[in-house]
């Protein structure tokens, strides 16, 4: 990445890349051309499988819960226009 799209980016994308471990794996998941992002939501989904294999019922169930503000934010972006739905929307902004 050169240093123009760096400022660029927001700082909380900044900070996570400054974490050592995190910071690498997140880069590579955000990179359209590479596999990570294939390999981290099969590790997601085998996460939530291993946590409802593991604590039963309750470890799906705290799974679906912790993405319930996730949705919330989702929702409320689409609902408030802030996410474009085609490419002529995104080619605007």
């Amino acid at each position: 990445m050169t240093d123009k799209q760096i400022s660029d980016e927001p700082k909380i994308f900044r900070l996570i890349y400054a974490v050592p471990l995190i910071g690498s794996l997140f880069k590579e998941l955000l990179d359209p051309n590479s596999d990570a992002t294939l390999y981290f939501l099969l590790n997601v989904v085998l996460l939530w499988i291993f946590s409802g294999a593991f604590w039963g019922l309750q470890g799906v169930f705290a799974v679906a819960l912790g993405l319930v503000p996730v949705m919330f934010i989702v929702i409320l972006r689409i609902t408030l226009g802030k996410v474009p739905v085609s490419e002529a929307d995104s080619e605007q902004s």
